[in-house]
Formats: C-alpha cells, sequence, structure tokens
C-alpha cells in the first residue's frame, strides 16, 4: 500500500483546489499555535511549577471577580515612587479593568524621570506592553517590557539608549521592577493565562507615582525638567482612573504620547 503525504492526500480526496487547502492548513496551524501557548510555557519547570502552585490561587481570586483562567486579560501598571505595581484584569470581552491585586517593589534604582540612556540606571517611565516571557530569568521569572518605544527613542538623543528592562523576581535592580520570586510566580502565570486566552499585547505602564495634584507640584519642585513630560504622562492616566479602561495610545513626532481616537 502506498503511504501518501496527508496533505496530498486531502487534495486528492476532496479534489480542492491546492491553494484553498494550503490556506486552511495555515490557518488550523496558526489556531493551534496561538491556543498552545500555555502548553509551551508549561514545557519550562519553573513556569510549570508556578503554574501548580499559583493556578488555585488566581482560580479563587478571578472567580470572586466573575472571571475563568480561559476568559481573562491583564493590564500592569507599575508606581516608581510608591514603588508598587498593580494587576488589572477584565473579561477579554469585556473593555473595564477591575484591580486584582498589588506587589511591592523589594528594591529599586535610579530617581524620578524617564530612562533616557544606557546604563543610568533609570526605570523607565511611559507605556510600554510585555514583550518576552522569560522562564530561564536569572531572577527566577521575568516578563520583559518593550523599552525602547517610540517616544522613548523621539525623546533620547543618547546614542545608545539602554535595554533589556524586566519585572521579575529576586532584589535586584539596575532599571528593572523586582518583586520577588512568589509575586512574579502569580503575575507572570497570570499574564500567560491573558495571553493564551487570546490577549495580543499585555500592557505595561510604569508611572513616576500616583497621581495627585499636591503630588505632582511637590514633585515638579524636585524635578522642573520632567514637567511637561510627566504631565502628558498624566494625561494619559487620569482618563483610565476615571474609566478604568485602556486607551489605545499613540506617540507624536516629538515624541508625546496622545489617545488615539480622542
Amino acid at each position: 500500500m502506498i503511504r501518501i503525504d496527508n496533505l496530498y492526500a486531502m487534495i486528492f480526496l476532496t479534489k480542492l483546489p491546492i491553494k484553498l487547502l494550503l490556506f486552511s492548513v495555515f490557518l488550523l496551524n496558526g489556531f493551534n499555535n496561538y491556543a498552545s501557548f500555555l502548553d509551551d510555557q508549561l514545557k519550562y519547570s519553573r513556569v510549570k511549577s508556578a503554574y501548580t502552585e499559583k493556578k488555585p490561587i488566581i482560580t479563587e481570586k478571578l472567580t470572586n471577580m466573575d472571571l475563568k483562567l480561559n476568559n481573562v486579560n491583564v493590564l500592569i501598571k507599575a508606581y516608581k515612587y510608591e514603588q508598587k505595581v498593580k494587576i488589572y484584569v477584565k473579561h477579554k470581552d469585556s473593555t473595564v479593568y477591575k484591580l486584582y491585586d498589588q506587589f511591592i517593589f523589594n528594591c529599586t534604582s535610579g530617581d524620578l524621570g524617564p530612562k533616557r540612556t544606557e546604563g543610568d540606571f533609570q526605570i523607565p517611565e511611559g507605556f510600554y506592553h510585555v514583550n518576552h516571557f522569560n522562564p530561564y530569568s536569572n531572577f527566577h521569572l521575568s516578563l520583559g517590557v518593550s523599552y525602547p518605544n517610540k517616544s522613548d527613542k523621539l525623546k533620547s538623543t543618547a546614542k545608545k539608549k539602554g535595554g533589556a528592562i524586566y519585572m521579575h523576581g529576586g532584589c535586584a535592580s539596575i532599571g528593572c521592577i523586582p518583586i520577588e520570586d512568589e509575586p512574579i510566580k502569580e503575575v507572570y502565570v497570570l499574564s500567560v493565562l491573558a495571553k493564551n486566552s487570546g490577549q495580543s499585547q499585555i500592557g505595561i505602564d510604569i508611572l513616576p507615582f500616583e497621581y495627585t495634584k499636591s503630588k505632582f507640584d511637590s514633585a515638579v519642585l524636585l524635578y522642573p525638567d520632567h514637567k511637561d513630560f510627566w504631565a502628558n504622562l498624566f494625561e494619559i492616566e487620569k482618563t483610565f482612573d476615571a474609566t478604568k479602561k485602556e486607551s489605545k495610545i499613540g506617540v507624536k513626532e516629538n515624541g508625546d504620547y496622545y489617545i488615539i481616537g480622542s
């Protein structure tokens, strides 16, 4: 009996046009790969261990918010002055986020103000997204921050702007956000679940502080050079504070952020 490759067997048996079949196979493979992000991550021992440990905790918290493991979206917000990370979640078909939990930085580096050059020890400030899930991190697990983004590149004149900024476990920072091993396990697993639920881009917003007018005025007295930059950041952030909806953000030619469609 002659063995026939599955694809050509499909062509032979259905007599469908080759291009149509190839397109169908491509779509099926794409969906399978997309749906298997969690499975792919669970191949790594640290992720598997974190998932086993944190799944019951995450399940309970999400259930109390009428959410499930397979329908959650995530938004991460970090505040440098308070040294606090807030995790927001929503149903993937909803637009309004709710506070899931918050964790503290266990150390920090640099000062208030944006990161503008390699080696300045600054934690970035701006609107970013997770660009890397790292199960082999030197700091247990880590989530990559998409610094430098378009705004950073336009605002900085430095030849080398730096990079490799992560939210991670452990206790060390030269521009990263460390939150110890137990919290990063939970945030990492929750982010994996969000991506597995179909969230293509998980936001990481990094702000100098939680906004109040008095706090802004006090900070500007100490760092007057950052006044306009911070005013621009908080123009976006105040919209989230009022609505708990994540805005689609663009970048102007001068590097300022703006809400698309507003």
